[in-house]
């Protein structure tokens, strides 16, 4: 029988971003730098910017009345895909122009009174070791957080 999980992985995502930044967590804007056609960044949005809404009284959030932002950003961007994406939410964009992931766009990354989170979901699979190195470089040296969702081994 398999074993089934009791969230979904956009779930878990959003648990772990939320109870990790704390009161923080809003204080970021979220760049999907390798999104592809989009994968589980639009349903990350949803369920940290619902938790956001649920929790405007608790002390996680005391002080905060804002949802967060998330863009989505490819070297090879998946326009239409985004645009439906982004039809079902006000917190979510993209950038439709390629953005290379080894050297983040000065106005990408400077460009807000937020600090940037980069976010890489199921993307360093499509890496070999030089790329994904000059990628995390680029990544410590331009960003005020990141995080990797990785792709399950079996």
């Amino acid at each position: 029988m398999p074993i089934m999980q009791k969230h979904s992985p956009a779930e878990v995502v959003s648990n772990i971003l939320y109870s990790t930044l704390e009161e923080s967590v809003t204080k970021y804007t979220y760049v999907d730098f390798c999104a592809g056609a989009g994968g589980p960044t639009p349903c990350i949005e949803r369920e940290l910017n619902q938790k956001l809404a649920k929790s405007k009284s608790s002390s996680v959030n005391d002080g905060f009345d804002e949802s967060v932002k998330f863009v989505m950003t490819d070297l090879h961007p998946h326009i239409a895909d985004w645009k439906e994406a982004c039809s079902k939410s006000n917190n979510l964009t993209f950038v439709s122009k390629p953005v290379d992931a080894t050297n983040a766009p000065t106005d990408l990354i400077l460009g807000g009174e937020k600090k940037v989170f980069r976010m890489f979901n199921l993307a360093f699979h499509h890496f070999d070791d030089n790329l994904g190195c000059k990628i995390l470089k680029n990544t410590l040296e331009t960003s005020d957080g990141f995080g990797s969702v990785l792709s399950p081994v079996i």
